[in-house]
């Protein structure tokens, strides 16, 4: 299991690994004795809101995390973030280096059915796959200094051939900016092009990915695989959502799944040197119609611009931009669906009387999305 000091949480780190809870890697936390973990994705009876969303409770069960499974625990050298003003500061420096690809304006015009017009608004960027250090050296031009980048989510220092520079985290993909109710970009989250491909294992078999291969016939993506069942290795080739269950006289052995990764991550630099992660708090994301976005600065508050009596939530920004423009209604677009307690101080200050929840129609059929409309 791989952890990471929470620098904030004496005693707790943050699972890099699989969750031994909901199985995902990165934001739950557990205990240095392992005994607690704070699961961010599976609800359970006891939970709090921090500054990361809602953390959920979960007692590991003894012997749940073998004792034979080796720990290691990461050194962080990030630093803490930095206030709104200044991230949005280092962002709009960043806006002006960066461009959206051709690739990603068809998506949105196509897909989206998003203007161009709304596009340049909007300020959605692409994050390049190479030489980002190029990038952020005109971006430290723009700045008072390249001290500026410290603690600004997505920079950190990387160690070169002829010393350490400044560049950029994260997949290549679409960039979407997350805005406070004063209109400054507190981050980003990219819409990732090809989402890493990992493996979901259950029952006796341990495994990985060596390499990913080219698709089948109808575009799945597949990848060769080496598999560990008691003593036989076995090197396979499997394709996603391609389920593989192994039975022994009606009994549940293993079973294996190769699984295509979420799509949309946070831009963040917090496991890098001298980089910063998202969290604390995470942002939150408020879509006003685009022409809005003209006159919308730090110093308008928004209710001078439209009517914000009533204000309608959903989860994600890209999702709350599209809605506004159809609305014609000021959007939250939250990180996730247990993270609303971000905005209620927002929607406060913003004169808000009626909420509209305004959540996938899966609703009715996931636990997550449910329970947080219940709440």
């Amino acid at each position: 299991m791989r952890l990471r000091r929470l620098r904030k949480m004496d005693g707790w780190y943050e699972i890099m690994s699989m969750c031994p809870i909901c199985g995902h890697k990165g934001w739950c936390a557990i205990n240095k004795e392992q005994t607690i973990v704070h699961c961010m994705r599976v609800p359970s009876d006891q939970y709090f809101d921090s500054n990361m969303g809602r953390q959920f409770r979960h007692e590991l069960v003894p012997g749940s995390i073998p004792n034979h499974e080796k720990i290691e625990i990461e050194q962080v050298n990030s630093v803490d973030k930095k206030p709104n003003a200044h991230l949005d500061y280092v962002y709009h420096a960043l806006t002006n280096e960066l461009c959206i690809s051709i690739a990603h304006e068809n998506h949105l015009r196509e897909e989206r059915k998003i203007s161009d017009d709304t596009i340049r608004v909007r300020e959605y960027r692409t994050m390049p796959e190479s030489e980002r250090w190029r990038v952020v050296k005109e971006v430290g031009k723009r700045l008072s200094s390249d001290s500026d980048l410290l603690g600004v989510p997505g920079f950190f220092v990387q160690e070169g051939k002829y010393g350490p520079y400044w560049t950029m985290s994260g997949y290549s993909g679409l960039m979407i900016p997350f805005r406070s109710i004063q209109n400054e970009i507190t981050g980003w989250q990219i819409r990732v092009d090809s989402p890493p491909l990992e493996l979901d294992l259950k029952g006796a078999v341990k495994g990985n990915i060596k390499k990913e291969i080219e698709k089948d016939h109808i575009g799945n993506r597949r990848a060769l695989c080496e598999l560990t069942v008691g003593e036989k290795k076995l090197e396979v080739q499997l394709t996603v959502r391609d389920k593989k269950v192994c039975m022994k006289d009606e009994q549940f052995i293993f079973s294996v799944e190769l699984k295509q990764a979420q799509r949309y991550w946070w831009w963040s630099s917090g496991s890098k040197t001298n980089g910063a992660s998202i969290g604390g708090p995470i942002p939150y994301h408020l879509a006003l119609p685009s022409p809005c976005l003209r006159y919308w600065n730090a110093d308008n508050d928004p209710a001078s611009l439209i009517d914000c009596s009533e204000v309608w939530v959903t989860e994600g920004a890209l999702k709350a931009d599209k809605a506004a423009d159809c609305l014609l209604k000021p959007v939250f677009g939250l990180p996730g669906v247990g993270s609303y307690p971000l905005i209620l101080e927002p929607l406060k200050k913003l004169g808000c009387k009626h909420v509209v929840i305004a959540f996938d129609a899966d609703s009715v059929k996931t636990p997550e999305v449910r329970r947080a409309l219940e709440l």
